[in-house]
């Protein structure tokens, strides 16, 4: 007789269940305990299917979503049809969505990804033209893999591919749409990242963006990473490749970070068609990251509309219609380091300024303040309109309208149209008070305004009187220190300034 222990024994050696008597492989268990959370899609297949392995849904219109469940797609098959996620999933059961390839069940990423491609009708999105619609979003989701089309969305406003919950992961996918793409509204802990989203070629009327991030209240933890953005020149002045925004002035967009994103035009576009969209624009970020983004044929590269303490840095802003980089509202203490803004500006209207990177204080005293603009490249910036036709606009960096107590050093700034650095402050006392303080120290400058002249646009030929490597211009107040630049080329003036500079000290030019 078999003694209780070596029953045991035997038992966990083959795999066998000594409660209840039966025998069954290890692997077998596993495979059993992973398949009944694992679902498949083929819509290759004959027969609807069950969902498992042996045999796929045919439609994913058969799915019965639930957390902590795997739904998988096979790559290199499409879907035509309905597709919205019915449930969340929880902290500790995500729902994940992605792709399969071997008869296996495991992925090959080097194969296409699997196609769906939604119905442009119905009119509501949340009938089936997006994934997951406003006010119906799903926490807890990993999308993953995939390739999603729908270029028949109804013509409106802010009509997305889809909408994302709390804690979710979109990474990888393709997004094609003739309106907007991937939208965040008053959600937290999100992540879009390695994404190719070609959207945004509705009509003129309706305004949709790439990426949405946006808020009546403050959110934390936003994380759009790697993307691009072809932004195909759709919808009004107000659609935009990434745009981030509250819509209270008390609210904050914190912990966000937008890194390695490139916006643009599609592919052999130069300028985007709809001349009023910027690339990456952002409205009240608290200590905000903008890294190693590349933006190019846009209105802006990078827009900033107030928020303290961000980073903008390692971006190349180049080739855009008016700025590389602009900062304004209320915007203090900002790193601005390391970024290329070379060739903005262009003849495509006459209020475009053409310059790399522009401060603004324009909401008042100390509204722009503070800011350290370092180690950047601003080269061959360009005007043929701005709002004076005399040959001050194409600026390499612009510290206007009242900006104050910057610190720039360590730029090269080169071959600009205009001067190379700009301090204008503005010009009335009443708003701003004190427009100095400032720290202009060991930049590099070449060849600025060697062929700005008066009149550009009415053709005429004679130089303009702003030809200066460092131009100031109504800066007065806290003391200003102009000290260790380099100047070369052919440029008439190392600094101009207009006789308001009286707390104006220069040293050490070379």
């Amino acid at each position: 007789m078999t003694k209780r222990r070596d029953f045991l024994r035997i038992a966990s050696s083959v795999g066998v269940s000594a409660c209840a008597g039966t025998v069954l492989p290890r692997f077998a268990m596993a495979q059993t305990g992973r398949n009944a959370n694992v679902h498949y899609i083929d819509p290759t297949v004959t027969g609807p299917g069950n969902g498992t392995l042996a045999s796929p849904f045919r439609s994913w219109a058969s799915v019965s979503w639930a957390p902590g469940h795997t739904y998988l797609q096979k790559r290199g098959t499409t879907y035509s049809g309905v597709f919205q996620v019915s449930a969340s999933g929880t902290a500790s059961q995500r729902i994940t969505i992605g792709a399969y390839y071997r008869s296996n069940g495991s992925d090959d990423a080097s194969r296409p990804k699997p196609v769906i491609i939604l119905p442009g009708a119905p009119t509501t999105p949340a009938d089936g033209a997006s994934i997951a619609a406003y006010k119906q979003e799903r926490d807890f989701v990993t999308y993953r893999n995939l390739d999603i089309r729908n270029s028949a969305l109804p013509e409106d406003s802010d009509v997305a591919i889809i909408w994302l919950g709390n804690n979710c992961v979109f990474e990888n996918n393709n997004v094609t749409s003739n309106c907007a793409g991937v939208y965040i509204f008053e959600k937290n802990h999100v992540t879009v990242s390695g994404c190719v989203l070609d959207v945004i070629s509705n009509g003129p009327t309706h305004g949709n963006q790439g990426i949405l991030v946006a808020a009546n209240a403050s959110i934390d933890d936003i994380r759009l990473l790697t993307n691009t953005v072809r932004h195909r020149g759709g919808g009004t002045v107000a659609s935009h490749g990434i745009r981030c925004e509250t819509y209270d002035s008390a609210a904050f967009l914190k912990r966000l970070v937008i890194r390695g994103n490139r916006v643009s035009p599609p592919p052999g576009v130069d300028y985007n068609p709809n001349r009023r969209a910027i690339g990456i624009y952002l409205v009240r970020g608290d200590a905000a990251t903008l890294d190693k983004n590349t933006v190019t044929g846009m209105l802006t590269g990078i827009f900033i509309n107030s928020g303290d303490r961000s980073y903008v840095g390692n971006n190349n802003c180049s080739k855009n219609m008016n700025f590389g980089i602009h900062i304004t509202g209320v915007a203090r203490s900002y790193i601005i380091e390391r970024n290329v803004c070379n060739s903005n500006g262009g003849t495509l209207a006459s209020t475009y300024y053409g310059r790399g990177i522009e401060l603004s204080s324009a909401a008042g005293q100390g509204a722009v303040a503070g800011h350290t603009i370092r180690y950047n490249t601003c080269r061959f910036n360009y005007n043929y309109g701005g709002p004076r036709d005399n040959g001050s606009e194409g600026v390499g960096i612009g510290v206007d309208d009242g900006t104050s107590k910057c610190s720039v050093y360590g730029n090269v700034i080169s071959n600009n149209e205009g001067s190379g650095i700009q301090v204008y402050g503005g010009g009335v006392p009443a708003t701003w008070p004190d427009t100095g303080g400032h720290k202009i120290d060991s930049n590099k400058m070449d060849s600025n305004c060697t062929f700005s002249v008066l009149n550009r646009r009415s053709g005429g030929k004679t130089p303009s009187p702003f030809q200066a490597h460092i131009s100031l211009t109504y800066v007065y107040g806290s003391p200003t220190i102009i000290s260790n630049n380099t100047f070369s080329g052919s440029t008439l003036m190392g600094i101009y300034t207009d006789g308001t500079d009286a707390n104006i000290t220069i040293v050490g030019q070379a």
